[in-house]
């Protein structure tokens, strides 16, 4: 008897890039991995997770390279790794969306809130925030006091 294909949950961003449970690493543990570079294929699975990231191109934004040069570089038989800095930005992004969607109570609703302008923020898109330390601890910081209820 054939059973229809269960679904698996869709894991977390931070899991596509650390292969650990949010929680389980310290912070030198993801230190070390964002030092050592994620894999590339890891960054594209998690960008290919969320339609604001592909609408946004985030994987060319992150590398700073067109997409044709990423598709060369995406070879099966040798692993392509990010640099520490892209590393590093491709964790700011899960890491604000993961929240977004932990505040919002969906993906949709976080990525429709992270792709618009913000008041409390000035009018920035918090998307557009992600890319730099400075603005995703805006954000992140925005995100847990709206969590707390400060914001309603």
């Amino acid at each position: 008897m054939l059973r229809p294909k269960i679904r698996a949950a869709a894991q977390p961003l931070t899991f596509q890039l650390t292969h650990a449970e949010t929680g389980s690493l310290s912070h030198l543990d993801i230190l070390r991995l964002v030092q050592a570079g994620f894999a590339l294929s890891d960054v594209q699975a998690m960008v290919r997770s969320s339609s604001l990231f592909k609408a946004h191109k985030l994987l060319e934004q992150i590398m700073g390279k067109s997409a044709r040069t990423i598709q060369r570089l995406s070879n099966p038989h040798n692993e392509v790794r990010l640099n520490s800095q892209q590393s590093a930005v491709a964790l700011q992004y899960a890491q604000g969306l993961e929240l977004a969607v932990m505040v919002f109570g969906s993906q949709t609703l976080a990525e429709n809130w992270l792709g618009r302008s913000c008041k409390h923020l000035s009018g920035i898109v918090p998307f557009k925030m992600l890319n730099t330390s400075v603005g995703f601890k805006v954000v992140m910081e925005y995100l847990e006091r709206a969590r707390l209820g400060v914001y309603q």
